[in-house]
């Protein structure tokens, strides 16, 4: 068996989230997200490495330019300062050795304690074993000049006049020589900050040319990052767009299969996916006008020929073939109604706007009638009519008309599928059950309405389809009336269900809410 209700439509198309579909397809393609990040975060990397190596290349710059200030500068102005500070300090040894004079000797020593001071601070800045010898060799050739004056000096105090010569040459070449060192600790500084500079100019010309490489490069990888994503977006647009022009002139046969992101691949399956619906919605629209064409048509020529006739005379005399001939015209006419009636019903519940007015019914004396119109096409087609319904069946609060086109819908499909000497059993019993539609009460108890007939059957590969519009068995019927029966059951909360053995017949069953 086989059950529709407002949660279970035959026909809906049912689409997957997105995150399932992922899942179903090949997980290693990149979204448009995840390329835009890679390639963003590419082009930041490129950037940090740019920064990081302009920040190192700027810390080596900043080392090179305090050591010449503060080391190699620092070195020159003391070198140069303490050769002063010597001659200074010849001249009054000369002044002492000449004069005597205490106050030249004290001059002298104060000079030495500025020496001494400056041969510690520039000792210790020295930073090349080179400046480190010649900052030594100054210091022995000082103690030695030290020396030879304190030799003096001791004489002189001694009281001896005359100093022997060979002291003047001594001193002169010691002090010659500590002045030639303090010269060559100068060279060596100047020639050591010179170097630097020119290393330090080589790094900035380095980390320019690098840091315009890696500009260079940062930008390409930019344009081509975003060239890519670019083609991998606008290309598949671009066959949406000839493939939705298409659509406009009404070509629906070619499906888009486009190589792309997941997410324009989605969009191209969904395409794909209108793209059979609109071809599945204009071959319903050709069934459509062929199928009213031939309802309204067939009506429209009896009617056309009956008054024809009337109005030929053909009849003339005698009152029972008139009467006959308007039967006919009015059995076509109620026939022409009942069809547009059916348009109507079907364009109201597309539109949502299906009026129902529910009231208190009692079922069986609905049922009765509806059974005794069919009664005479049954009679006529040699088809037993049964009629089972339970003694003790509560009203239901339903729309009497909505509920009748039901059952009208149901036995006129029943009549016209069961042979001559076949039957159609209906039935009507109180069954438990829960409700879920707009219309539905808040009671537990059903009423289900059945109808059986010994006809043809139907197939099993269209049980799933007869309640879709325009679902037409054998070529036979309009294709409404089932997909209306399956609406209006469905506004009641209730369920339309069939069961079929093609060849032996089928069972259509409905239900609708107890009061």
């Amino acid at each position: 068996m086989l059950c529709f209700n407002d949660m279970t439509l035959p026909g809906r198309t049912v689409y997957a989230s997105k995150g399932d579909t992922l899942k179903r397809g090949n997980m290693r393609e990149f979204t448009i997200f995840k390329r835009l990040a890679l390639g963003y975060l590419a082009i930041l990397l490129v950037v940090v490495a740019l920064g990081i190596y302009t920040t190192l290349k700027l810390n080596q710059l900043n080392h090179i330019i305090l050591s010449i200030s503060s080391i190699d500068g620092e070195i020159i102005r003391i070198a140069n300062r303490l050769r002063g500070t010597i001659l200074s300090q010849r001249a009054f040894e000369k002044k002492y050795i000449v004069s005597k004079d205490k106050d030249f000797h004290r001059q002298f020593s104060e000079t030495e304690k500025y020496i001494e001071k400056d041969i510690r601070q520039i000792d210790l800045l020295m930073d090349t074993p080179e400046k480190k010898r010649l900052i030594a060799d100054a210091k022995e050739l000082h103690s030695q000049y030290l020396a030879v004056v304190q030799k003096e000096v001791r004489l002189i105090k001694a009281g001896k006049g005359n100093l022997p010569k060979g002291y003047q040459g001594e001193k002169w070449n010691l002090v010659n020589h500590m002045t030639n060192k303090l010269a060559k600790v100068v060279e060596t500084a100047k020639g050591d900050m010179n170097r630097k500079i020119g290393t330090s100019g080589e790094i900035g010309a380095r980390a320019s040319k690098v840091a315009t490489i890696i500009t260079v490069a940062a930008i390409i990888m930019a344009i081509l990052i975003a060239f890519f994503n670019a083609r991998t977006i606008n290309r598949p647009i671009l066959l949406l767009i000839e493939g939705t022009r298409k659509i406009a002139k009404g070509k629906f046969e070619e499906h888009l299969t486009i190589p792309s992101p997941p997410e324009i691949k989605e969009l191209a399956n969904a395409f794909n996916l209108m793209c059979d619906r609109l071809k599945e919605i204009d071959e319903i629209k050709a069934d459509l006008i062929s199928n009213i064409s031939h309802e309204l048509r067939t009506p429209l020529a009896v009617t056309r020929e009956a008054v024809s006739l009337l109005l030929s005379g053909v009849s003339a005399g005698s009152v029972a073939k008139d009467r006959k001939l308007l039967r006919i015209i009015e059995e076509e006419c109620e026939r022409l109604i009942h069809s547009v009636n059916r348009i109507l019903d079907l364009s109201r519940m597309d539109a949502g706007m299906m009026d129902y007015h529910p009231e208190k019914h009692s079922l069986s004396p609905l049922i009765e009638r509806n059974v005794s119109k069919i009664m005479p096409i049954a009679q006529r087609n040699g088809i037993s009519l049964e009629v089972y319904l339970d003694g003790n069946l509560p009203p239901a609060n339903i729309d009497g008309e909505r509920i009748g086109q039901v059952m009208d819908n149901l036995l006129e499909n029943a009549l016209k599928f069961t042979p001559e000497g076949g039957r159609v059993v209906i039935t009507a019993i109180l069954k438990n059950g829960k409700t879920s539609g707009p219309l539905s009460s808040q009671g537990n108890e059903l009423i289900e309405i059945s109808v059986s007939d010994t006809g043809c059957g139907i197939p099993d590969e269209n049980l799933a389809e007869i309640f879709n519009k325009f679902k037409k068995l054998h070529g036979r019927g309009t294709g409404l009336g089932l997909h209306i029966a399956k609406h209006v059951v469905n506004a009641y909360g209730g369920s339309i269900c069939v069961e079929s053995e093609s060849g032996k017949g089928s069972t259509f069953s409905f239900t609708v809410p107890a009061c």
